[in-house]
């Protein structure tokens, strides 16, 4: 097990291909699988890895986050030594003055990397959903001695992976490790998931000296800016990773889950993934109820048809209704007799009766949390 790594999750993910979900949250506290929100499988690999300090780097619509994830008890991180820490970003004065990118964040909130003793740290993300044991990649930057460790995924076909177009990619050329960008010309290729384990001092050297110069704004492109300035090794994973950076891949992920060995991997391979617990009774069955290759949470009433679709807590699905190819978030309630296919259904939705919704099959059709569809 691991003790000598701090962790940091750092949710400056782009969001411009699932703002559907994200305009009242962060990807991080995107609902996922029936029950859990995106970031649960970050915190329950790292716990499960032994890291048990661990800091968030916040950005915006925290709300729902802090709701979610609370003083981190759900993940044994409620204690008085270590444990979960938030990083928020500084409230300007003046309202217009808008900070952009992450590194502000992390320049308000360096003193709690300075004064950990941790000698290493694990940064990643929360968008790259998958049940990672970081101990081997722990292992292999320890024994190599190096700065900087990518953590990838192989990929193979890649060409026809459009869900992958625009991602980083690691190459080497001439012995330098480098940082690129994903355009669909390459078959084979390694797959940065933006996880990176660094010895302290040069995580340190690299923000500092980003803060200092004062001309970036991000993160990950000060780190890319400097690699070659470092020792850099890659560690290749062999667990399955589902990169989350829009609509199409959050829907294709969440589909993913409904092959049962595919769960198990998920969920349990190196460790469970846990989340908040919230109590309520089981799901309710009624009159001529047709549940196939679905996932439901609990607390749910059933009267209708549901197939190859994930349905979360507290959803009422009213007599004749037809769910299929869906997302359904919490607390949704659909009325008799609709026909619902290819959709997302955010919290707290209401639908009449005798409503048809649909996607194409190509892009799920979203409503907003909260709508009411009279």
């Amino acid at each position: 097990m691991i003790n000598d790594v701090l962790g940091i999750i750092n949710l400056g993910e782009r969001e411009e291909y699932i703002k559907e979900l994200t305009e009242v949250r962060p990807i991080a506290a995107v609902p996922f699988g029936g029950r859990y929100r995106m970031i649960d499988f970050t915190l329950s690999n790292m716990i499960n890895s032994g890291i048990d300090y661990i800091g968030i780097v916040l950005k915006d619509k925290f709300h729902s986050l802090n709701d979610h994830i609370g003083p981190g008890k759900s993940w044994d991180l409620d204690r008085k030594t270590g444990g979960l820490r938030m990083l928020y970003p500084n409230i300007e004065p003046n309202p217009t003055q808008i900070s952009v990118g992450d590194l502000p964040v992390l320049r308000d909130n360096l003193d709690y990397v300075v004064r950990t003793t941790k000698k290493h740290i694990l940064l990643t993300r929360s968008n790259y959903i998958g049940n990672i044991d970081f101990t081997k990649p722990h292992q292999q930057h320890i024994e190599t001695d190096s700065d900087i460790t990518i953590l990838t995924r192989h990929i193979v076909r890649g060409r026809n992976r459009v869900d992958l177009l625009g991602l980083d990619i690691v190459t080497m050329e001439n012995g330098e490790i480098s940082i690129g960008r994903n355009l669909g010309n390459q078959d084979e290729f390694d797959l940065s998931i933006e996880m990176f384990f660094f010895k302290k001092s040069v995580f340190m050297e690299i923000v500092t000296e980003a803060i200092e110069a004062g001309n970036e704004a991000y993160l990950k492109r000060a780190i890319i800016d400097r690699l070659t300035h470092y020792r850099v090794a890659t560690f290749t994973l062999d667990s399955d990773i589902l990169p989350i950076h829009s609509l199409q891949s959050y829907y294709n992920a969440s589909m993913q889950i409904l092959d049962p060995s595919y769960s198990d991997y998920l969920f349990y391979r190196h460790g469970k993934i846990y989340t908040k617990v919230k109590d309520a009774p089981s799901t309710m069955y009624l009159g001529q109820t047709n549940v196939n290759n679905a996932l439901l949470a609990n607390g749910c009433i059933i009267e209708g048809t549901v197939e190859n679709s994930i349905i979360f807590r507290g959803v009422r699905i009213g007599k004749d209704t037809v769910v299929r190819n869906s997302i359904v978030f919490q607390n949704v309630t659909i009325g008799d007799n609709c026909n619902i296919n290819n959709c997302v259904f955010d919290k707290n939705v209401v639908v009449g009766k005798n409503k048809v919704l649909m996607g194409d099959g190509g892009l799920p059709y979203v409503i907003k949390k909260g709508v009411v569809v009279k």
